[in-house]
């Protein structure tokens, strides 16, 4: 069986256990003990990073996009990438520019304002806020927003079918961004509407944190 090192809360963590789930593949779900530390942990992955995913011959992988094209590779049903090459590269580029654009502005919007102490943001006290911080990365996270909003003009999903960058956008835009009051927001339709669809497949309940993250006075 396979096993998926990676933890609850964790955005591309979440990100590949949706894929697992959506095309039904069993797996066990481990959350690594001080991986910093553990040099069996730095065998599955150099750079020590979840979601590290062992196969049943225990060769390894790292990476969640890296993971989740595999997995597409291998277990093409139902398929989450396109048929058209266009539109396979369109979503390629929908999920990398996500990790690597979106989950910076949000981690920027975040960070600015709380402390990181799973299960719980804590909130920073007022003089310890970094306002350049929170208000350079709001304007970030709305404008990816309104990218994002378009992207979803006239599709169910934004891949067409529920797709490789469905999964990797799901835990910004029904996780960290809920959380921090930024959506739902009426400016964004097409999300909204995105966002209660997820919601409600079979693959986004699975997968979902049981326990996500809250916010805590300090």
């Amino acid at each position: 069986m396979l096993k998926l090192y990676n933890f609850e809360r964790s955005p591309f963590g979440w990100k590949t256990r949706l894929v697992l789930a959506e095309k039904n593949i069993p797996y066990e779900s481990i959350e690594p003990r001080n991986k910093m530390e553990d040099p069996g942990f730095a065998r599955l992955n150099p750079f020590r990073l979840t979601p590290a995913l062992e196969l049943e011959d225990g060769r390894t992988l790292y990476e969640s996009t890296v993971i989740n094209e595999y997995l597409e590779e291998i277990h093409p049903h139902p398929p989450m990438l396109p048929r058209d090459p266009y539109e396979r590269a369109r979503v390629r580029m929908l999920e990398d520019t996500s990790d690597q654009y979106v989950y910076s502005a949000v981690r920027g919007l975040a960070m600015s304002q709380f402390e990181f102490s799973p299960p719980y943001l804590i909130r920073r006290k007022p003089e310890t806020v970094d306002h350049r911080t929170l208000e350079e990365s709001r304007a970030k996270v709305h404008e990816h927003l309104a990218r994002l909003d378009s992207e979803l003009s006239g599709r169910t999903w934004f891949g067409g079918t529920f797709s490789l960058a469905d999964a990797a956008l799901a835990p910004p835009l029904t996780g960290m961004l809920r959380l921090l009051g930024i959506l739902p927001d009426q400016r964004y339709p097409n999300i909204l509407a995105w966002t209660r669809r997820i919601a409600e497949r079979p693959s986004y309940l699975a997968s979902a944190p049981k326990q996500p993250l809250s916010i805590k006075e300090s």
